[in-house]
Parts: structure tokens; sequence; C-alpha cells
């Protein structure tokens, strides 16, 4: 499976680990333009690797700054804490010295990915077992 970004998860994750990551957002984290909803541009690849734009989707997005260091966050659907989250771990892990809170909000974002990665897992074995194969020359 391939692997799963920041934003994919913030856009699905439950809300008791959301709220977790929020909690641990240093207070002295400017928030320079709060989430606001938007669209933008659907990105998608055909088989062979071209790239089209079916059109475009809800998007919500969020600027901060930490310690001097702008955060920028997009996450499709959602809502605006989802963005927020995003900008925040995008400009902590920029920052140096790495904030002290970063490596638990960083396990919480881990373990929500690993979550997911399960759902699909199961997800994709289930639908395997769906699966049909025609065999049009058996015998031949």
């Amino acid at each position: 499976m391939r692997e799963i970004g920041t934003c994919e998860v913030l856009s699905e994750i439950d809300e008791e680990p959301l709220d977790r990551i929020l909690a641990l957002i240093p207070e002295d984290m400017e928030i320079l333009g709060m989430p606001r909803e938007g669209l933008v541009l659907m990105t998608c690849r055909e088989g062979l690797g071209s790239r089209f734009h079916p059109g475009e989707v809800q998007a919500y997005t969020c600027r901060v700054s930490h310690r001097g260091v702008d955060g920028w966050g997009v996450v499709v659907g959602g809502d605006g804490r989802r963005a927020l989250a995003a900008a925040a771990l995008d400009a902590m892990a920029r920052v140096q010295p790495l904030p002290s809170e970063l490596p638990a909000m960083l396990g919480h974002l881990d373990a929500a990915r690993e979550a997911m990665l399960a759902k699909r897992r199961e997800e994709a074995s289930l639908s395997l077992s769906t699966r049909v194969e025609f065999d049009l020359l058996a015998d031949a």
C-alpha cells in the first residue's frame, strides 16, 4: 500500500486523536490565517501516469507561525481544526530546536495512520475475496 501523508491522515482522523493533537499545540503559536473553507483543484493520475483535473473539491486552509517559522495546512473536506493541526505540525517540524510537544503529536498521528492502514488492508482483503476470474479457454 502507498504511504499515507499527514494531511490525508488529518482529513480522516477520528475526533479523539485530533483533540489530543490540538491540545498539544504550544500556546506561543500564532495563527496568521484562521482556518477557512475554500475550493482547490483536484489532480488525479490515470493508469498510464497522465494527470488530469476532474474538478474542484472542498478544502480547509490555515497558516500559522511558531518561533518565526511559518506553517501551512490544507486538508480536503473535514473542518478547520484539521487544517490548524496540519499547519501546526508543519511549522513545528521545521523549528530548531524541535518543540518538546512534537514527539507526542507525531505519536498520535502515527497511531491514526496505522489504524487507517489496517482498515484499508481489511477492506482490500474483503474486496479481494469477491474477485471473479473469467477463463474463456478453460481447457484449451
